[in-house]
């Protein structure tokens, strides 16, 4: 199969993983409501298409916190990327700095901040999430300044650990075992086995109890790992810590928007983690305008959740987000190919965009505004 679109890549990874590891990537929470919507919002939101302008030449690129980006595009930060491929989180890093973007590596990676950064020229961003282990996050927060992540990303949405009943089912990250029906359902991915299962030993390079930790933190991840006691006061600690750009990842009221740019945050990215959490939560992409709005140009405003196609990100951009992140979109292709499953994915979204671009008239990102988009069903 030659993939063709972001789905194709999806109905790959589907063949090559194990059922349970598809599921973990693939699915939400409880009724997943808010999953669906992600994707259902986009295509309710429809564009107003100018036309008789010159567009021989388009341009996606992006300057984003001082970095010049290909495209408005980031992969967003994905845990356990190496359960689905071969050194995942690095093969996903190169494939972002192949094709001119960067990367955010999360704090549940198989691969260390240091090994991630090793692997490209350019500095990668660092997903921080605070953890009940007393004073992790500060070493961690030293690790990222060490390896010169350019910004760090504090995840906010997750105290409390979701049911994600696919998993449940599975027996995945709730018990730290996999059951005998799992087993032989391994046994039948060669592609994975042969890219995983035969692979390096897996570890959670950034997670507490150094080499070996990868049964206990599974074990532990369904009572929850997350500082249930996290708060503003918290995350302005962690403001004073770090003298980069801080991203608030997880926001969707316009008010708590504003309070991060008010307490330091340099960017914001609205997101419902991707239907994984809240269940019955508003899509991102309905969440963004008001959102916007209210940061008013004070920080960079970003979103993930939902996309699929290069047309969702210049709607979401036409919106007001400065760019998105991505999570499945190119985590799919991980799991189809490795690195080169990622890179064909991005081409797959650049190659979108521009097209829709040009179909809008508009010859780059700065273009494009919400005179795009028909409005009668939506309230920004």
């Amino acid at each position: 199969m030659n993939p063709i679109n972001i789905r194709d890549m999806q109905t790959l990874a589907r063949k090559r993983l194990p059922r349970l590891l598809y599921d973990y990537l693939d699915g939400g929470a409880f009724d997943e409501i808010t999953l669906a919507a992600n994707t259902a919002d986009f295509a309710r939101l429809r564009f107003v298409p100018p036309v008789l302008n010159d567009v021989g030449s388009i341009d996606l690129g992006t300057t984003i916190f001082g970095e010049r980006l290909s495209m408005p595009l980031i992969l967003g930060p994905v845990g356990s990327l190496g359960v689905l491929s071969r050194l995942g989180d690095i093969a996903s890093a190169k494939a972002a700095e192949a094709c001119g973007i960067t990367s955010c590596l999360s704090t549940t990676a198989v691969a260390s901040v240091e090994d991630v950064t090793a692997a490209r020229k350019n500095p990668i961003w660092f997903q921080l999430y605070v953890l009940t282990e007393p004073g992790h996050h500060v070493e961690l927060i030293r690790r990222a300044k060490a390896a010169k992540c350019r910004a760090l990303v504090i995840t906010v949405d997750c105290a409390i650990p979701a049911q994600k009943e696919r998993d449940l089912r599975h027996g995945y990250t709730f018990t730290g075992k996999v059951r005998p029906r799992n087993i032989l359902d391994m046994l039948t991915r060669l592609h994975w086995m042969r890219s995983v299962l035969l692979g390096p030993r897996l570890n959670f390079g950034s997670m507490p109890g150094g080499k070996g930790n990868f049964k206990r933190i599974m074990s532990k991840a369904g009572g929850g790992l997350m500082d249930k006691g996290l708060d503003w006061d918290k995350v302005k600690q962690i403001r004073a810590m770090w003298d980069g750009p801080l991203v608030i990842k997880g926001i969707m009221s316009p008010r708590d928007a504003a309070r991060a740019v008010d307490l330091g945050a340099d960017g914001i990215v609205v997101s419902n983690h991707g239907g994984r959490q809240l269940d019955g939560a508003i899509s991102t992409i309905m969440a963004l305008g008001p959102v916007v709005d209210a940061v008013n140009d004070r920080a960079v405003v970003m979103m993930d959740g939902g996309i699929r196609r290069g047309h969702d990100v210049v709607k979401a951009l036409a919106m007001g987000a400065k760019a998105c992140l991505i999570g499945r979109g190119y985590a799919y292709g991980l799991a189809a190919n490795g690195q080169a499953g990622v890179e064909q994915s991005l081409d797959i979204l650049r190659k979108e965009m521009t097209s829709t671009m040009g179909m809008l008239a508009c010859t780059s990102v700065a273009q494009l505004g919400r005179e795009l988009l028909h409005d009668n069903e939506w309230r920004f």
